[in-house]
């Protein structure tokens, strides 16, 4: 397509615009309570895996090792127990050996009474440990299979029915999440094809008057969409300053709140992370289907 053609399309598309201004703002309007309505179900998504997420946030497996051991047999068993890791493909989003020293420390300091009663107590006492957390839960009852074969193990410790109930949880509230995203998505995909389809219905004698004059297609077609583009896009603006700023409102004034009343179990999505993707989904819902809805919706009269 030629650099004038691109021009007179954009031109004539800003500038039928300005020829409807009614119908423009209606439109616009229109698209930003849609996608207001959908951001406050997305917000209540992210605030929802955010605290999924959370719940992976505590050390899931601690693997004790033998009393006897040396520096060298524990170092030994550090690679045996990456070695079983990387055999069935698991990662590690938090992997740390204990030392005897560390161990002493977090024993005395669990009150002031331990502390006065390890006084006199020997590192050697303690045994050497590994402390784990997978990036994948799922992964935690075949590792600790492998785990128990290793022979300088010898004991293990993790709630398994804690982290199995967790696991189900999460994997609803995913679904559940997913569901919740799903519905006013399409709901604001519709209102806002329907509105873009009502816009070029009012015009429809205009498309047709254009056609007999000997217009193309493409003439007719790309101003439209150029339309249908600027009106989702600066409905998806309008949008995302309502939703983007409203959260960062309410993010400040109740996240440390919220965590402190909860204990740290709940808490809200960082502004940042929430406002960008917002914007991006706003945009392409937005921008997108006003391009696809005003194609669409011209196609049907350029048939006569």
């Amino acid at each position: 397509m030629k650099i004038r053609a691109i021009s007179f399309i954009f031109k004539e598309g800003l500038t039928n615009l300005s020829r409807n201004k009614l119908m423009f703002a209606a439109s616009c309007a229109i698209m930003t309570a849609a996608l207001i309505i959908l951001g406050a179900f997305l917000l209540v998504v992210f605030i929802i895996n955010e605290n999924v997420r959370a719940l992976d946030d505590v050390p899931q497996i601690q693997a004790y090792c033998l009393f006897s051991l040396t520096d060298a047999e524990a170092d030994a068993a550090e690679r045996e127990v990456l070695a079983a890791a990387a055999g069935i493909g698991a990662e590690f989003k938090e992997f740390h050996r204990v030392s005897r020293d560390e161990a002493l420390e977090i024993v005395g300091g669990w009150s002031e009474q331990g502390a006065g009663l390890l006084r006199d107590i020997e590192p050697d006492y303690l045994p050497v440990s590994f402390v784990m957390r997978l990036a994948d839960p799922g992964m935690i009852s075949a590792l600790v299979e492998e785990l128990e074969t290793i022979p300088q193990i010898v004991k293990i410790n993790y709630p398994k029915d804690v982290i199995d109930n967790m696991i189900g949880i999460s994997n609803w509230v995913k679904a559940f999440a997913a569901v919740l995203a799903g519905i006013p998505i399409l709901f604001a995909v519709f209102i806002i094809s329907n509105t873009i389809r009502i816009a070029v219905f009012e015009r429809r004698g205009e498309i047709v008057i254009m056609r007999y004059i000997g217009a193309t297609e493409n003439a007719i077609r790309w101003p439209f969409i150029v339309e249908g583009v600027f009106t989702g896009a600066l409905g998806a603006v309008a949008a995302f300053l309502a939703t983007g700023y409203g959260y960062k409102l309410l993010a400040g004034n109740i996240a440390g709140g919220a965590a402190e009343s909860s204990g740290g179990l709940i808490r809200l999505a960082s502004a940042g992370s929430v406002t960008t993707t917002l914007l991006i989904i706003y945009l392409i819902i937005g921008a997108g289907v006003g391009a696809v809805g005003s194609a669409g919706s011209v196609n049907k009269y350029l048939k006569y």
